[in-house]
């Protein structure tokens, strides 16, 4: 993909809002790339990474194809009280027809691959975090980490991931890292052209990929990449395991990261980190937002559960009501 095209990608930089003071400087970039139906998750991100670093000056910047009206005016109300500026960067939809569809994945897979061009006008080093994901620690060890040789930071996936995927997408040094959090050295980015390599990949085998931009990430960057400790990227699938499955992070834990298809504001989450994350939830701007309510069979079921594990029998009794429905009558 040629740098021509990727100059179009971006077609407006909008400001929504700055609390930062003359003397913030330079702070800290982090940036999200989603479409409108994250924009609450990368919000419930956002919040809590603002409450885990209260002294810390913050650039978030925000990739997307389009935004709600109702979001935009809940990060403007996160913003207050705290130091940070918000930049919104909206894709040109005629360029993001030309993207290749991957599987069942939404073309917004590949927007984080086109960040680091953008933030280069404002700094040449970016945190990129998957919107499913809450801060519960202290990322401030790696504002000024040396990343001078490297392209990218990030941590390894499970062990299942790494087992199945180094094999099949032929890594020989053992290591698959998960791209829900990187920090990116952006001169090197650049330099070495990594989104057009990215995109290059992701055009010629990206059918045969089960995770499509994470395995063309570790195909590109096998070698470019310094593997950093999972408590940076606590890794936690909500619906591999059983109803309020009793689970604690390690202590040192920073950031935990919601992955699989249930994700914490499904109301069939049932779990404690799904009541860790409800916590910073109700104290987000977004608190006036309800869980969402299951459609699935599979998820009427898990929810019935939940219920029950709740004392609310009458709607638990509903709930698997409304599975047996869904499952067998319709």
């Amino acid at each position: 993909m040629a740098m021509t095209q990727l100059v179009d990608a971006v077609q407006q930089s909008k400001l929504l809002v700055n609390t930062l003071s003359d003397m913030d400087a330079s702070p800290v970039h982090v940036a999200f790339g989603i479409n409108h139906a994250y924009a609450r998750g990368l919000g419930i991100t956002l919040f809590s990474l603002l409450k885990n670093h209260p002294d810390t000056a913050f650039h978030a910047h925000i990739f997307s194809d389009s935004l709600k009206e109702s979001d935009i005016e809940k990060l403007q109300t996160l913003a207050q009280g705290h130091r940070i500026a918000i930049t919104l960067h909206l894709f040109n939809s005629a360029w993001l027809d030309t993207l290749p569809e991957v599987g069942r994945y939404p073309k917004s897979i590949h927007y984080r691959f086109l960040i680091p061009e953008t933030v280069a006008h404002y700094s040449d080093r970016v945190i990129y975090i998957d919107a499913d994901t809450l801060v519960v620690g202290d990322y401030s060890p790696l504002f000024t980490l040396d990343i001078s040789q490297y392209t990218v930071c990030a941590c390894n996936d499970t062990l299942r991931a790494r087992h199945n995927q180094c094999g099949k997408l032929g890594l020989t040094t053992g290591n698959y890292f998960n791209s829900g959090f990187m920090l990116i050295n952006i001169p090197r980015w650049s330099g070495s052209k990594t989104t057009e390599r990215i995109m290059d990949v992701l055009v010629k085998r990206g059918a045969e990929f089960g995770f499509p931009d994470q395995d063309a990430l570790n195909i590109v960057l096998e070698k470019e990449v310094l593997i950093l400790p999972e408590r940076y990227n606590h890794i936690y699938d909500i619906i591999a395991n059983k109803v309020w499955h009793r689970f604690r992070v390690p202590d040192d834990t920073v950031m935990i990261h919601f992955t699989g298809k249930c994700k914490p504001w499904h109301a069939w989450g049932g779990s404690d980190l799904s009541l860790l994350y409800f916590d910073y939830y109700q104290r987000s701007p977004w608190a006036s937002q309800s869980l969402d309510l299951p459609e699935h069979y599979k998820e009427m079921k898990r929810f019935a559960r939940i219920k029950w594990h709740q004392k609310h029998y009458a709607e638990s009794i509903t709930w698997m009501l409304n599975y047996v429905r869904h499952k067998f009558f319709n």
